[in-house]
């Protein structure tokens, strides 16, 4: 699905970002990343803002990052945000720091030296709206077609399908990661109020289930942000920041760019039963809240602004084939489930599927606006067709597929039980939340995605097996 056009500015928001995260480390709080930067709201552009923040800068404002790269990289360092929306916005304070991720994994110093010189901005600033148009650029689509790989031995053909990045670069300091200067905050089109939405639609992949026959895994939400980072293993592996945007995680605690199985295995979990499988997906942010990642790889330098919202509930519920008995997943199986890059790859492995409680009958691929007392939800569904001999393939996706419309596997693979996660949040009111995203993708509820590896213990998976195919509820 080409994505609408979008408009870019950056220039004003590279300043509201790096003064913002200056206040914010001085102990001020600077909110202007708020619903006032959608359709309807009646305050300011941030353009009073923008003119006292650079005068108090000065033209050397943003050289306190402390690398040798200080000219192109501090430019760079809040890319994409509206001057009305996002400035000084970051993750809560239980976001990145020491939250499970190795000791160079979100290092500032990633950037090369000639990153985004030129900021390849046009002079045009967005309307007070968060846009100057109706639509996203169709030249900044295009654009992403060079942008969609990074490196890594025969990754090149795959990062496209893939939605994360194949780099097996093992984050080297010298890999660019693009697209930082085609940040941009949602758009008033991506917002859908749920009662609008026809009962019955939404489709998506996934979700022909058996009318009986259910395995619950508990496992917590990630409230107090013990395990994020940037990082994707199942999509991305061998790569720091291979997402450009933060995931919570439940399951194993270790889960990083460079986590083996047996790394995986040896840690601890936060599920019960002892299954120390992975399971993760990207953060939601309140855009009126603030954190400490302004300049951090996945938070600001990407474009991800906002106090992280942690989900109220996670569901994540395996069920059975509506055609025949699943079998047992085998253990390091990966899971993957929508595209973090469906605005430039289309529409092809996108999943994404969002409703509001009390209105489960209907789902949509926009943001829904819940009415009052009403919360936020994320429905996640992974394929479940196993080729029946690979736990991974080249592009990660290829070993499992989703089921036949009828929820019948294709010749050649057979059913494992098929996991739904069910993510709940307590929602900001309006339009002031976004989802996680790589920059040039520019928050759009379609990049929705989730990731798993299976390392339930074989008795564990050999139960849920039973209790499905038995029809029971577990």
């Amino acid at each position: 699905m080409p994505r609408r056009g979008r408009h870019r500015t950056t220039g004003p928001v590279r300043i509201i970002a790096a003064a913002a995260a200056v206040l914010v480390t001085g102990g001020i709080v600077v909110a202007a990343g708020s619903a006032s930067a959608h359709t309807g709201s009646d305050s300011s552009d941030g353009s009073g803002l923008v003119s006292s923040l650079t005068e108090s800068l000065g033209a050397d404002g943003h050289d306190e990052q402390g690398s040798d790269d200080s000219t192109d990289q501090s430019s760079d360092d809040a890319d994409g945000q509206s001057g009305d929306e996002q400035s000084g916005d970051g993750q809560s304070g239980d976001g990145q720091s020491g939250d499970g991720q190795s000791g160079d994994e979100q290092s500032g110093d990633e950037q090369s030296g000639d990153e985004q010189s030129g900021d390849e901005q046009s002079g045009d600033e967005q309307s007070g709206d968060g846009r100057s148009g109706d639509d996203r650029d169709q030249d900044a689509d295009q654009d992403q077609d060079a942008d969609q790989v990074r490196g890594g031995d025969g990754g090149d053909a795959q990062a496209q399908d893939n939605g994360e990045d194949n780099g097996q670069d093992n984050g080297g300091d010298e890999e660019q990661f693009k697209g930082r200067d085609k940040a941009s905050p949602p758009d008033a089109s991506d917002f859908v109020d749920i009662r609008e939405v026809e009962p019955g639609s939404g489709g998506g992949r996934g979700g022909q289930f058996s009318a009986a026959g259910t395995f619950r895994v508990d496992c917590g939400t990630n409230a107090d942000g013990a395990h994020r980072n940037s990082d994707n293993l199942v999509l991305g592996p061998g790569k720091r920041n291979a997402a450009q945007h933060v995931h919570d995680y439940v399951g194993t605690t270790a889960t990083t760019f460079a986590s083996s199985d047996d790394e995986l295995r040896d840690a601890s979990t936060t599920c019960t039963d002892g299954d120390r499988s992975t399971y993760y997906w990207p953060v939601i942010r309140d855009l009126n809240g603030t954190g400490p990642d302004a300049f951090d790889d996945g938070g600001g330098l990407d474009g991800n602004f906002g106090s992280i919202l942690p989900a109220s509930s996670v569901d994540l519920t395996f069920h059975g084939n509506p055609t025949e008995d699943v079998v047992a997943a085998p253990q390091g199986l990966r899971l993957a489930t929508g595209d973090a890059k469906a605005v430039t790859n289309g529409d092809a492995n996108a999943n994404a599927r969002w409703t509001c409680t009390g209105f489960e009958d209907r789902t949509t691929t926009r943001y829904p606006l819940c009415p009052q007392g009403s919360k936020l939800v994320r429905i996640l569904d992974f394929p479940s067709c196993w080729d029946g001999e690979n736990t991974d393939s080249d592009d990660h996706r290829a070993h499992i597929a989703f089921p036949e419309d009828d929820g019948s596997c294709a010749d050649g693979t057979e059913p494992v039980p098929a996991l739904r996660m069910t993510l709940t949040y307590d929602r900001p009111d309006g339009r002031a939340f976004a989802l996680d995203s790589f920059p040039d993708q520019q928050h759009a509820p379609e990049t929705d995605h989730a990731s798993s590896i299976n390392l339930m213990p074989d008795d564990l998976m050999d139960r849920a097996v039973r209790c499905i195919n038995d029809g029971q509820t577990c």
